[in-house]
C-alpha cells in the first residue's frame, strides 16, 4: 500500500495501533498523547545505548508507512515543513504499562462481530470505506454500547481494523451464507472450550489430554452455517473418547467445505491492508515457505541480556530483515516467574504473533534421541539464594561456557559470577538473577542439543504461532 501522508490526524491514528517497534518489543510505547509541542510517544527510562537505538529504529520505522518526514536528533521526527512533530520521551513514571490501560480483548472481539453481523442479512449493511462504519447511526450504537464509557473515545482508533477485518473476510467468502456472529455464551469459542476438555492427545495408550483451548487453537471467533446442526454433526461424528486427529481432520473438512471458519484477529496498522491467511489447513505441508527457507545462517540469537543489566528478554530472530522473532521474558522482575515464549511477526506490530505453550517447548527440548536437556520451566527449582548459587556454579560454568560463544560481548565466567552473585544479595534483584539462570539454562539445552540444527528454531517459532498437526486450522487476519 502506499505510504500516509504524515497529517496530525494520520500519525495518531498509526500511532494509536503500535504496541512497540517491530524489532524491541522490549520497549513498549507507554503512551501516545497530543500536546501544545506535537504528539509524544513515552517510553520506559533505558540505557543510553538502548535509548540511542530506539531512536534510530523509531525514525526508521516511521518512514517505512509515511512520506516526507525528517529524523530529530533529540530523538523523534517532523514533516519536511515542520507542521507534525514526533517527540520521543521516556515516562517520568518508568512504567511499563500502557497510559489508560490495553482495551480488553473481549471488547475489540466482540467489536469484530458487531461490524461483521451487520454485514449479514437482515443487516446488509455495505462499508466500502472505514468512515462508512461509524457514519451508520445503528452500527455506530452499538459499538459504543461494547466500548462502554471507559473505552468509548478510543473507538475511532479500531475502525480501520474492523473495515479491513470485514473487508478481507467477505471478500474471500462473498457467496457464503454465515449463521450470526456469536460472542461468549453459546459461540462456538465456549463449545470447543468445553469439547477440548474430552480430547486426547497421542500416539500411544494411554491417550493424554489435549489442554486447553488457547494452547490449541488461536481463534478468537467463528464464522458458522447453520451453528446448531455443525455442532450436532461434531458430536455425531466424534467417539467418546475424541482424539486429536479425528477433531482437526474433521475441522479442516468443515473448514474447506465454507461451513465453519475458525478466526485469528490481530489488529491492522491503520493505512495497511489486511491479509487472510489460512494455517493447518493441509496436512501434507503443515508449515509456511518464508520459515521454511531459512538456513542456521538467517536464524540469530540475542541473549547479552543474560549477562548485562536488569533486563530478563532474550530473542531468537528470523531472516535478514528479522521478519520474526521469539522473544522469551520472565513477565514479573519483582517476583518469581516462568518463562513466556512470545512470537512477533515483523508485519504486525500492533499485536503479538502468539505465545508458544511452554510444555510443547520442553517437549521439543527433549523431542531428539538421547537428548541430554534437563531444562523445566519452574522458577522455584532455580538457586533461591546466593549460597545455593556458588554451591551450584560448577553447573552453571558448564552451561555459561557454552552459551557464551553466541554472545556479542560476553563476560568471562569469574566476572559472570560475580555479577549473579551481587544480584543475588539484593533482595529488589533476587529475582532477576533467578530469571537470568533460567534463560542461561534454556539456551544451553537447545545450543547444546541442537545448535546448527535451524528445524529446532523454526519449530519454536511455529509452536508461537500455532501452525503444525497438533494445532487446529484456522484463518489469520492481521
Amino acid at each position: 500500500m502506499a505510504k500516509l501522508s504524515p497529517t496530525e490526524k494520520n500519525v495518531l491514528k498509526f500511532l494509536g495501533g503500535v504496541l512497540h517497534l517491530p524489532n524491541m518489543p522490549e520497549i513498549p510505547f507507554t503512551s501516545v498523547e497530543l500536546g501544545r509541542s506535537g504528539i509524544t510517544v513515552e517510553y520506559p527510562p533505558k540505557n543510553s545505548a538502548t535509548t540511542k537505538k530506539f531512536h534510530k529504529q523509531f525514525e526508521d520505522f516511521m518512514k517505512q508507512y509515511f512520506n516526507g518526514l525528517l529524523g530529530l536528533s533529540s530523538g523523534g521526527i517532523r514533516t519536511a515543513n515542520g507542521d507534525v512533530y514526533v517527540l520521543l520521551s521516556p515516562s517520568k513514571s518508568g512504567s511499563t504499562e500502557r497510559k489508560g490501560g490495553v482495551i480488553p480483548t473481549k471488547i475489540q472481539e466482540k467489536g469484530t462481530t458487531i461490524v461483521f453481523n451487520q454485514v449479514l442479512a437482515p443487516h446488509n449493511k455495505h462499508f466500502q470505506k472505514e468512515q462508512d462504519i461509524l457514519a451508520d447511526d445503528d452500527t455506530k450504537k452499538k459499538l459504543l454500547a461494547c466500548f462502554g464509557k471507559q473505552w468509548e473515545g478510543r473507538l475511532e482508533d479500531w475502525t480501520w481494523s474492523y473495515f479491513q477485518q470485514q473487508k478481507e473476510f467477505f471478500d474471500e467468502y462473498k457467496d457464503s451464507k454465515w449463521s450470526p456472529f456469536v460472542y461468549n455464551g453459546q459461540s462456538f469459542t465456549q463449545f470447543f472450550k468445553d469439547l477440548v476438555k474430552k480430547v486426547k492427545t497421542g500416539k500411544n495408550e494411554p491417550l493424554k489430554p489435549l489442554g486447553t483451548y488457547e494452547t490449541w487453537n488461536p481463534s478468537d471467533i467463528w464464522a458458522a452455517y447453520d451453528m446448531p446442526k455443525i455442532k450436532t454433526e461434531i458430536d455425531a461424528n466424534l467417539k467418546p473418547t475424541i482424539k486429536l486427529v479425528e477433531l482437526n481432520n474433521l475441522l479442516i473438512k468443515l473448514f474447506k467445505d465454507k461451513r465453519l471458519v475458525g478466526l485469528s484477529l490481530k489488529k491492522v496498522l491503520y493505512g495497511q491492508d489486511a491479509k487472510l491467511k489460512f494455517v493447518n489447513t493441509d496436512t501434507s505441508k503443515m508449515k509456511l515457505g518464508d520459515i521454511e527457507e531459512y538456513t542456521i545462517k538467517d536464524i540469530k540469537l540475542q541473549i547479552d541480556n543474560i549477562c548485562t543489566g536488569e533486563t530478563v528478554t532474550t530473542y531468537v530472530k528470523y531472516g535478514a530483515n528479522n521478519d520474526y522473532a521469539v522473544n522469551i521474558n520472565n513477565p514479573k522482575k519483582t517476583k518469581g516467574t516462568n518463562l513466556s515464549f512470545n512470537t512477533h511477526i515483523k508485519a504486525t506490530p500492533a499485536a503479538q504473533g502468539g505465545q508458544a505453550p511452554v510444555a510443547l517447548v520442553e517437549k521439543l527440548l527433549r523431542r531428539k534421541p538421547g537428548s541430554t536437556a534437563t531444562y523445566i520451566n519452574d522458577w522455584h527449582k532455580f538457586p533461591k539464594d546466593v549460597d545455593t548459587f556458588h554451591k551450584e556454579s560448577g553447573k552453571y560454568e558448564k552451561m555459561y561456557n557454552v552459551v557464551k560463544k553466541h554472545m556479542d560481548k560476553p563476560l568471562d565466567w569469574d566476572a559472570f559470577k560475580l555479577f549473579i552473585g551481587k544480584m543475588y544479595v539484593d533482595d529488589k534483584k533476587k529475582f532477576v538473577a533467578r530469571a537470568k539462570l533460567m534463560h542461561l539454562h534454556f539456551f544451553y539445552d537447545a545450543i547444546n542439543n541442537y545448535g546448527s540444527n535451524s528445524e529446532f528454531w523454526t519449530d519454536l517459532l511455529y509452536l508461537g504461532m500455532k501452525v503444525g498437526e497438533r494445532f487446529a486450522p484456522h484463518a489469520k487476519i492481521s
